[in-house]
């Protein structure tokens, strides 16, 4: 039974009218709907303990790279390589957490025309609070699932990011198509 009514509603509508369509594939369509709806569920619920922190998980996913990463900082375009979101506006990320004096933006010694991201130790302490926190919620989150389970689902979405970055270009358009595996 559906969990709510996004969920049947759009459930529903695969089952009536894919088949109209060229190419549909009902078990694919139905993986591609459950994980672009696990995942939105997933993010709005991490979303909002997050934003009691005034994290995003943009500035999550920095802070924390810059947390465990080198100590002398990274330049912005390495730092924006390893993002597991946007890297679009790596540049405002950065302004924004300055502002916040979370991280700030050093010369780099072996090249003073580059600039480096450095975590502040106010943005460190926010990290170390936050962590045990998030680790928490995560893993009430997912206290439905046996460790197996956690196991396999893992395994499997690894494969499925394998399988995405294989095909990428058979869709993609060489203007588009990723410059990194996902």
């Amino acid at each position: 039974m559906p969990a709510d009514r996004r969920e049947a509603y759009y459930n529903e509508r695969l089952r009536k009218s894919g088949q109209c369509y060229a190419n549909f594939d009902m078990p694919s369509a139905e993986i591609a709907l459950s994980l672009l709806y696990t995942c939105d569920v997933f993010q709005q619920l991490v979303s909002r303990y997050m934003a009691e922190f005034g994290l995003s998980k943009s500035t999550l996913n920095i802070l924390a790279i810059l947390g465990h990463g080198p100590e002398e900082g990274m330049q912005l375009h390495d730092l924006g390589e390893l993002l597991l979101v946007s890297r679009a506006n790596i540049t405002g990320l950065i302004d924004h957490l300055e502002g916040k004096e979370l991280v700030k933006r050093i010369v780099d010694s072996h090249d003073r025309r580059a600039r480096l991201a450095r975590i502040t130790k106010k943005g460190q302490a926010l990290l170390d609070e936050f962590m045990p926190i998030h680790f928490r919620n995560i893993r009430t989150l997912l206290e439905g699932l046996t460790g197996e389970d956690k196991a396999a689902l893992a395994q499997l979405l690894k494969a499925l990011r394998a399988s995405l970055a294989k095909n990428a270009d058979a869709i993609l358009p060489a203007s588009v198509r990723p410059d990194r595996a996902l």
